[in-house]
């Protein structure tokens, strides 16, 4: 390619970029909205571990192993489903798929409400964890689409740090509902959210591409095949090392999302609406850790560098939690460790899209974080197998501590390796 060619690609790409000042920033505020409410489905069900009457309902009683499956259930099925069918954000367009996908979340949502017994709900969840198997791998699409190399670390963390921020307003959002209309209730608000809300957002602000094609050199240059495309990431050692750290980073998320609501209650003693502040105070600095890793990232250009710190400043800090004997303490090093975590993920993501080839974003997106899921998806059960057996709250939290040190240490490579004598 000419020098002439080179510097037409980038003055078109600077043209589009150019063009959508306002519509692509109010679609990365759309997908904020739509993770902020997938969040809210996924983490209901982590509150009731406490409650009598959904224990009872379910015929389980306290068991931490069977509890913790109900969490695990969804997400292997969550992450099966995010490998296994990535590619239909590539074959049928991330906007149809994501439209489609608020419906049947809605529909599963309100047959939660009404499950009678173990076995009913742990089906529920299964189905949720396929049909919402694919929304990153859509919304990662959507980004590379729509946003220019130098703006995908801050558009990702806009939706990266719904899923912190879903946790924190889900936890007390639930706790309130249980309280006040029971556990039933509790679900179908949320069937409700996604039906009369994510729905009509969806089809009204969101679109495959911007008008004029997608902001991204990508588009500009020859392209290759869906099949040549993903031959190209496969082969790549260095998404295979965003593979690991991915596993690392989602064992230590749904770890905590599942276990850390209980882990007041019963050790420190709290009452479930004092844990409401503990159990929100550590997503909320997660969503603020987000935000300024995908600023530092995105200005040092050095992305690798700042998630792989960050993640291994998660387990580090994770490591002095079960040694806390107060609540108050507990909660603020937990926050602590949770604001890097938060650091951690947007860039990793940006990290994930600058490797990934245009024709299969969506495909690589939806492998790693299924992969990630799947590797993640253990790790309630696992911890709840844990307490089970040693009656240990911290041995359990040595699986958190364990995944997120070793996710970090995937990065090493990559701090290193670029593009030409760049590192990523």
């Amino acid at each position: 390619m000419s020098k002439l060619d080179t510097a037409d690609i980038l003055d078109s790409v600077g043209a589009r970029a150019s063009r959508l000042p306002q519509t692509r920033w109010l679609l990365a505020f759309v997908l904020f909205i739509t993770v902020i409410s997938a969040f809210l489905d996924r983490v209901s069900v982590s509150v009731l571990f406490t409650n009598t009457v959904f224990q009872d309902a379910m015929g389980t009683g306290f068991n931490p192993t069977l509890l913790g499956l109900l969490m695990t259930s969804f997400l292997f099925a969550y992450g099966l489903s995010s490998a296994a069918l990535s590619f239909v954000g590539d074959v049928f367009g991330p906007r149809r798929c994501l439209a489609v996908g608020a419906v049947i979340w809605g529909v599963l949502m309100a047959c939660m409400g009404t499950a009678g017994s173990f076995g009913v709900m742990l089906t529920y969840r299964v189905l949720l964890g396929v049909f919402e198997g694919p929304q990153y791998s859509l919304i990662g699409s959507l980004v590379k689409r729509w946003f220019p190399p130098g703006e995908r670390a801050r558009a990702t963390s806009i939706w990266m740090v719904a899923s912190p921020l879903g946790s924190m307003v889900g936890f007390p959002l639930t706790i309130f509902l249980v309280a006040g209309y029971g556990w039933r209730m509790s679900f179908f608000v949320l069937a409700a959210i996604n039906i009369l809300l994510i729905l009509p957002l969806v089809l009204m602000f969101v679109r495959d591409q911007p008008p004029g094609g997608a902001a991204s050199v990508e588009t500009v240059q020859p392209r290759t095949s869906y099949r040549q495309s993903v031959s190209l990431f496969i082969r790549d050692w260095r998404f295979w090392m965003i593979v690991i750290s991915t596993s690392g980073s989602l064992t230590y998320l749904w770890g905590l999302n599942s276990w850390l609501p209980t882990y007041l209650v019963k050790v420190h003693h709290v009452d479930l609406q004092q844990a409401t502040f503990f159990a929100s105070l550590p997503f909320f600095l997660m969503f603020v850790g987000e935000i300024a890793g995908a600023l530092v990232a995105d200005r040092t250009g050095r992305s690798a560098l700042v998630s792989g710190v960050s993640l291994f400043l998660a387990g580090a800090v994770m490591y002095f939690v079960p040694w806390m004997h107060e609540a108050q303490s507990a909660g603020l090093l937990i926050g602590v460790s949770a604001f890097f975590w938060g650091a951690c993920t947007p860039t990793k993501n940006a990290l994930a899209l600058s490797i990934l080839p245009l024709g299969a974003v969506a495909t690589g997106v939806g492998l790693y974080n299924g992969i990630g899921n799947l590797v993640g998806s253990l790790s309630p059960v696992a911890m709840g197998a844990l307490i089970a057996f040693t009656g240990s709250y911290q041995t359990g939290f040595m699986v958190i501590i364990a995944s997120s040190i070793i996710g970090s240490f995937a990065l090493v490579p990559l701090m290193f390796a670029g593009k030409g004598d760049r590192p990523l």
